[in-house]
């Protein structure tokens, strides 16, 4: 895509997750939205599966969303379907049960796919960095983003574009937020993952979505609408606006506009995105930072300066009274900033050594909020409101 190129973003109402309702609106918005032929190919689904969590909890993306996209590709020709995701936390045997998408994959007869298999190096595109990826995109003939409408901690809106972080296996991802530690540098790196994988379509589950502390500890709200578009990056821009935002302030979007592939405008073939705003949305309030600083200034300090600078990003937060020693915030933390109260490093952790509670180093805590998304009982809150 280049920079004099529009898109189309197909949004319709869908007000359930009842078959009949959703796979007409899942047919529509890929008719509508211009989705490729799929005769004969074999595709890849890329759901949202944050964590192996019940749908009732709107973290993933919902079974019968990827069920209505199987039988519909189904009915298009599609010659084989397959299906995966790795969440950071889970062992290669995760299989997705308790979210219910591996059920729909073995009723459906579409092909689970273990991502931490035989995982294949590639370079992200813009980056220059080398990364581990999922072996089965250079199987297929097409990748579908099959994304969640959610806030998100760090990008503060994660869609079709952010949802292809999830081809890097595992651990993988934690030891990136390392590598890129503030909301620019892993904006380069979600773009450069979206522009490597090249999805052909993406389609958004946005019948329930999630507002406030997404993307794990939000609130599901009824968003009643069905996206579909060839281009992530646009979805992502509606996305923003139907959330109350300003595209141009999410890190993704700007990110996008700085390699020249925001298109210069985007078409709405059914319902248009300031159309179906959702009142009192609850957002992830946008932390104001000079592109001056971040761009010009910032890049000439010493490390240590741009650490400290860092810290002033809110903090997480952990309520000892909610936590039930799960160590899952201990064993995703990259920066090896938690410790358990009898001083063990988080990497050392066991769950025979589970504590008290958890203690936080916040100057080596990079803010990527990793252990914020994996926590199973909200027990770790973001300090303060941003500005």
């Amino acid at each position: 895509m280049n920079a004099d190129t529009r898109a189309s973003v197909s949004i319709v109402r869908c007000e359930s997750y009842e078959a009949t309702k959703l796979c007409e609106a899942v047919a529509k918005v890929a008719n509508e939205g211009d989705m490729p032929s799929v005769s004969g190919k074999t595709i890849l689904l890329k759901p949202n599966i944050l964590s192996d969590s019940s749908p009732e909890d709107c973290i993933t993306t919902n079974p019968e969303f990827v069920r209505a996209t199987i039988k519909f590709l189904k009915d298009c020709g599609a010659k084989e379907i397959h299906v995966g995701d790795s969440p950071g936390l889970h062992s290669p045997t995760f299989e997705g049960r308790r979210c219910g998408i591996k059920d729909v994959c073995d009723e459906e007869g579409a092909i689970w796919e273990d991502f931490t298999k035989n995982p294949v190096e590639k370079a992200i595109k813009g980056t220059g960095k080398v990364l581990p990826m999922a072996a089965v995109i250079d199987k297929v003939d097409m990748v579908f983003s099959l994304c969640k409408f959610k806030t998100h901690q760090l990008m503060y809106t994660t869609g079709a574009v952010k949802n292809l972080f999830g081809t890097i296996p595992g651990l993988h991802k934690s030891a990136c937020h390392v590598k890129c530690p503030n909301r620019e540098s892993f904006a380069k790196l979600i773009v450069g993952i979206y522009e490597t994988v090249k999805p052909a379509f993406c389609l958004m589950d946005a019948v329930i979505g999630m507002e406030g502390s997404g993307p794990a500890n939000g609130t599901p709200r009824s968003i009643n609408l069905v996206m579909g578009s060839t281009n992530g990056i646009a979805m992502d821009w509606a996305q923003a606006v139907i959330m109350g935002y300003d595209p141009k302030q999410i890190p993704i979007i700007k990110e996008a506009a700085r390699r020249h592939i925001l298109p210069t405008g985007i078409d709405y073939p059914l319902l248009k995105a300031d159309a179906v705003v959702v009142p009192d949305f609850q957002r992830i309030p946008i932390r104001k930072k000079t592109q001056f600083i971040r761009t010009l200034i910032l890049p000439f300090f010493t490390r240590g300066v741009q650490k400290r600078l860092q810290r002033k990003e809110p903090r997480p937060l952990f309520d000892h009274s909610k936590c039930i020693h799960c160590l899952r915030c201990v064993n995703i933390c990259p920066a090896k900033a938690l410790t358990l109260s009898d001083g063990t490093i988080a990497s050392d952790a066991s769950v025979e050594g589970r504590a008290k509670h958890i203690t936080a180093d916040y100057s080596k805590c990079i803010r990527c909020y990793c252990c914020h998304e994996v926590c199973p009982v909200n027990a770790i809150t973001i300090e303060g409101k941003e500005k």
